[in-house]
């Protein structure tokens, strides 16, 4: 049977949406982030060298990348079903699509999703008349230590983050 390896706040919940469409029989083994650093846990590395998910294992095969997944399971289960004829432009189409979705797409939305985040949160900066300074101006420095040269806080008073 196929085990799907997921790993809660990750890129297998795309991976599950897909066995669902396409009716395959699955079964998931759920490994859970430590709350603090959001990291996998130990567990997840016997299945996956790097500790990373989603990692599919189907009969003696295990996949990781939820790109190649995808395209396994179309091409193994879809029957057809949900990609274009191989060898056509339309197939070409398709695969370009698939992954640029993840290589070339994901990358800056997750980067302008995680400064959002409201689980990360950033000192509010002021300086010394309590006036926030502009977001391109956060600097962050050890107690004591002076603000680098020719930076807006060095040119006014030095920022204090709370």
């Amino acid at each position: 049977m196929l085990t799907v390896h997921h790993l809660n706040n990750s890129r297998s919940q795309r991976v599950l949406w897909l066995l669902e469409e396409l009716g395959v029989p699955y079964q998931i083994e759920r490994y859970e982030r430590d709350r603090k650093t959001m990291l996998a846990p130990p567990a997840l590395k016997k299945v996956h060298p790097l500790g990373k998910s989603p990692v599919v294992t189907d009969g003696q095969a295990t996949l990781a990348e939820s790109g190649a997944i995808i395209e396994y399971l179309v091409e193994r289960y879809g029957e057809g079903k949900l990609s274009p004829e191989p060898g056509t432009p339309a197939f070409l189409r398709y695969r370009y699509w698939l992954h640029y979705a993840e290589g070339s797409l994901m990358p800056p939305l997750l980067m302008k999703l995680g400064a959002r985040s409201p689980r990360r949160s950033r000192p509010r900066c002021t300086n010394a008349s309590s006036r926030p300074t502009s977001r391109s101006t956060w600097i962050f420095w050890k107690a004591n230590s002076p603000a680098p040269t020719g930076s807006p806080a060095a040119r006014s008073a030095r920022p204090m983050c709370r």
